[in-house]
């Protein structure tokens, strides 16, 4: 299988790298600031952060005229209102609450469910190419979701926080999908409307419940991680997406919850029983598969391109 060489590296490859890093070290980050501030005023403060990036990157990248934007349609409109409502708010309340509960190496592997729901749902929903490896690389990524959550003592037969950090993954795949389709909009455009809608539900309700705010320490650290992973990060996720697809960029960020997962054990000394080393191979066999199936049918698509190097450009729609 011939590819892309190293120095020839296509934009939406090195975004999709870039987006990648910065979510995977979110995971250790967001577990110190949930555990000493309520997940609501986390949330609020993770969209002010992610509000000042994506309005750094719109002053720094310049603005752009619209004017060559496809026509907004129902379909284009569905597809923002289901990435702001579910990846602006449902996605993030859901993780941050289950974090609360659950140690930051467990949830950064869990994380890898959404590798599942990414790929499944571009498959069946948005008829994104998938085989029968692909296939098996999420039967394995599922079975250790199941294996690492897994609690006898639980009526579902899972634990509580384990089933929200799924939960989550869940719904980041339907978001990395609607993000994926949505060509009307500037990448920039679509973050701020996530980060007010969510940011704008937040702040309300830790207004209305009178939740304490934390230490200036905190606040800016949550600030800062809101501003390169939310803000920053997001940026170059929806790059990625509309360039190389929900599943083949889902397959390269699948290394996210690998590196939050490296990270957490550096940080945290949360005690790991068995298992968790157990679902490691399972995880690492599953996202290893659907890396290399996935870009093996990026690099076929590619290969009628004709300009080298270039990822192939996707239809107007």
């Amino acid at each position: 299988m011939k590819c892309i060489p190293f120095h020839k590296i296509p934009k939406p490859v090195i975004a999709i790298a870039g987006a990648t890093l910065l979510f995977g070290t979110a995971t250790p980050l967001l577990k110190i600031l949930v555990d000493d501030m309520a997940p609501l005023v986390l949330i609020a403060l993770l969209a002010l952060g992610s509000g000042a990036g994506v309005l750094c990157w719109r002053l720094v990248s310049g603005p752009r005229l619209t004017t060559g934007q496809p026509r907004t349609s129902r379909r284009e409109l569905y597809l923002l209102m289901g990435t702001v409502i579910v990846g602006g708010f449902l996605a993030p309340v859901t993780q941050c609450f289950a974090l609360t509960i659950t140690p930051a190496a467990t949830a950064a592997l869990l994380l890898n469910f959404e590798i599942v729901a990414t790929v499944l749902l571009a498959f069946r929903v948005f008829h994104e190419p998938a085989d029968k490896m692909t296939g098996l690389a999420l039967i394995l990524i599922f079975a250790g979701s199941i294996l690492l959550g897994w609690n006898g003592e639980s009526v579902l037969g899972i634990s509580l926080g384990a089933l929200g950090i799924i939960l989550s993954g869940f719904f980041w795949g339907i978001d990395n999908n609607c993000m994926a389709h949505i060509t009307a909009y500037p990448p920039e455009l679509i973050g701020l409307y996530k980060v007010i809608f969510g940011g704008s539900i937040a702040a309300v309700l830790v207004i209305v419940l009178g939740e304490p705010l934390p230490g200036a320490n905190l606040i800016v650290l949550a600030l800062l991680t809101g501003f390169f992973s939310f803000g920053f990060g997001l940026i170059l996720f929806i790059v990625a997406l509309r360039d190389m697809g929900a599943a083949r960029a889902g397959a390269i960020y699948s290394a996210a919850p690998f590196i939050g997962c490296i990270a957490s054990l550096f940080i945290f000394s949360d005690p790991l029983g068995g298992q968790f080393w157990l679902a490691i191979p399972l995880f690492a066999a599953g996202a290893l598969i659907v890396i290399r199936e996935q870009w093996k049918l990026g690099c076929t698509a590619g290969a009628g391109d004709e300009t080298a190097g270039n990822l192939p450009e996707k239809e107007d729609r």
